[in-house]
């Protein structure tokens, strides 16, 4: 039995573990696009229909369909961080195409998609190079409840506004009755 075209490649065992089983779209042009687990598997595919790219139709279509499989919440639920950085590079090259692809990503998403994919594309770096896999909860500006004691100390001494101050003395009188500070 001969190789799928998702074996053939360098990294023949790590493209199988990026792809779902079974191709499960096919585009206009008939030919079938794999379902991918996430960027990384996107990158790989993206990267293999470049390399397989001539001035046809069917290919042309293949290679639109499988980048439009990229979207915003694909992005956002990325979790490895140098496939998200290549990812990065690879959309703000496709913002600047210099015209040596055949078909390239440029050609796929008019600018303000384009724009959209590379915001969340960076935006979701910058919180992996944190860390972080979901973004910090919002609260509200000033939670008394969540402030240590020295932290309350220090804002009854120095805030301006005497309503909030007042607020911040009762909330220490409250901890103080309930034993949570000499």
């Amino acid at each position: 039995m001969p190789p799928s075209p998702l074996q053939v490649g360098r990294d023949d065992a790590r493209q199988l573990d990026l792809f779902d089983a079974p191709a499960d779209r096919t585009p206009a042009g008939g030919m079938r696009v794999p379902a991918f687990r996430g960027v990384a598997a996107w990158l790989v595919e993206i990267d293999r229909q470049s390399r397989l790219m001539r001035p046809r139709r069917p290919l042309y279509d293949r290679f639109d369909a499988t980048a439009r499989l990229l979207t915003p919440a694909r992005i956002r639920a990325g979790c490895d961080r140098a496939a998200i950085t290549r990812l990065v590079e690879r959309l703000r090259d496709a913002r600047h195409p210099w015209g040596h692809d055949l078909h390239g990503l440029g050609r796929v998403w008019t600018r303000v998609e384009l724009g959209v994919l590379i915001t969340e594309a960076t935006n979701r770096d910058r919180l992996l190079s944190l860390g972080r896999l979901a973004p910090r909860a919002k609260g509200p500006t000033l939670d008394p409840a969540r402030l240590p004691d020295d932290r309350l100390e220090h804002l009854i001494q120095s805030h301006r506004d005497l309503v909030v101050v007042e607020t911040l003395r009762a909330k220490r009188r409250r901890r103080q009755l309930a034993g949570g500070s000499g």
